[in-house]
């Protein structure tokens, strides 16, 4: 049996909420919002899962080390520098307190996933739509994890280049900009939205425009040096212990837990594992990702060759593109995942009663609870000898099959609809 013959042709499951209460319209939708978010949140204190507030500290101490007379080119080093305009605010509005800076942080991610939120109901025609369902099924299904990162912002401007992209070709250039200058991530998206050949000239417009005027900023402020240090950082990080590529060697110390693999934090700041196969496997990731590539070189010129490509085929592509990314790297975290969401539900407004983004729609939200269930909830267990260890290792193991399948299936919707197309 098939993931795709489990999911049966319905539409996604909703909110709901008692008969009385429920309200029509604009009403509904904020009440079911309120509704998800409060129990997102509630996770984070009756759950205990207060370790996903780890980076946000690490921003505010950066921060604050900064003020104090570091240096900006040491100071997140990891992250683009334009990342400061979105962290920074909060910390000049907070008066420099960590406390208050988390506060504040959560809640400018909640006010962005509000806006987005929005845009998908107008999307959905002001009704309970299946790409309004997905995301307000979907964070929750991630946890506080989704407003205890920065990743929501990139996701949701993402998302919102894939609802830009056939009527304002020029603004979804200009999100994927923005996108990349925080997350860098994004911009293998830009030729997704050169297929269509009338509409190159304004997506470069704006992705051009948009990525000189903060670059430009950047480069000026932070020099050269800065603003290739994230590339440098991704470029020597290690095999990261959540990473499809690092699976099998999981799998392995599930069976031989002592004495054989080491995984601890390394300098760049993630879990990474250490032992027998792992320069091997991290060599495996470089061919994996060559092979990615051309997979999607493969798929660019099949949509670029076909005669019509709709805002579905589209949306498909961008999906492909950050599965095929995510999955052949040697890194993969598990805000990751919140990249997959705003596109998905994107695609789901442009592709409305679909059972095929249904399909793709629900195995996501089972691939974000099995991301929940690894992290926070089972870290501690994966990470020593605990006796949850192997269950921990199982679930990550099955949350890489799902991302595998994923992305196989938003490939072959591509290859498919494409060459109906031409």
């Amino acid at each position: 049996m098939t993931i795709s013959s489990v999911v049966r042709r319905r539409p996604l499951p909703q909110l709901e909420l008692p008969e009385a209460i429920v309200a029509q319209g604009r009403h509904a939708i904020v009440l079911r919002w309120l509704l998800s978010r409060a129990l997102t949140l509630a996770i984070l204190v009756f759950g205990h899962e207060s370790d996903v507030t780890g980076d946000v500290k690490y921003y505010a101490r950066s921060l604050h080390q900064l003020v104090e007379g570091g240096s900006l080119r040491t100071t997140l080093q990891e992250y683009p520098l334009p990342v400061f305009g979105v962290i920074g605010p909060q910390f000049l509005l907070g008066f420099f307190n960590q406390v208050a800076f988390v506060i504040l942080f959560v809640l400018s991610m909640l006010a962005v996933d509000a806006a987005f939120t929005g845009l998908l109901w107008r999307g959905d025609g002001r009704r309970r739509g299946d790409a309004t369902n997905l995301w307000l099924w979907f964070v929750p299904a991630m946890g506080p994890l989704a407003y205890f990162r920065f990743d929501l912002v990139p996701a949701v401007l993402a998302g919102g280049a894939v609802l830009a992209a056939i009527r304002r070709p020029a603004l979804a250039g200009a999100l994927t900009a923005l996108g990349a200058a925080l997350k860098l991530w994004p911009a293998v998206m830009l030729p997704t939205f050169l297929i269509r050949r009338g509409d190159r000239r304004r997506v470069l417009a704006g992705f051009v425009g948009t990525g000189v005027l903060v670059g430009g900023i950047a480069l000026a402020i932070g020099g050269i040096s800065r603003t290739l240090s994230p590339l440098r950082w991704q470029g020597a990080r290690g095999l990261q212990i959540e990473s499809v590529a690092a699976t099998p060697l999981m799998l392995a110390r599930m069976v031989h837990p002592v004495g054989t693999w080491d995984m601890h934090i390394s300098q760049y700041k993630a879990f990474e594992l250490f032992g027998p196969g792992v320069q091997l496997t991290t060599r495996i990731t470089t061919v994996l990702t060559v092979l990615g590539g051309l997979l999607l070189v493969l798929l660019w010129w099949r949509a670029h060759s076909a005669a019509t490509v709709s805002a579905g085929t589209l949306g498909w592509l961008f999906l492909a593109t950050a599965l095929v990314v995510t999955v052949t790297n040697k890194t993969l975290s598990p805000q990751y995942l919140l990249w997959l969401g705003g596109p998905a539900a994107a695609l789901a407004v442009r592709a409305p009663a679909d059972q095929a983004v249904r399909t793709f729609a629900r195995v996501l939200l089972v691939t974000a609870v099995a991301t929940h269930v690894v992290f926070p909830i089972g870290y501690n267990a994966l990470l020593k000898t605990h006796s949850f260890m192997p269950v921990v290792t199982l679930a990550l193991a099955a949350r890489n099959l799902l991302l595998l399948w994923l992305t196989w299936y938003a490939v072959r919707q591509v290859w498919t609809q494409t060459g109906r197309a031409r």
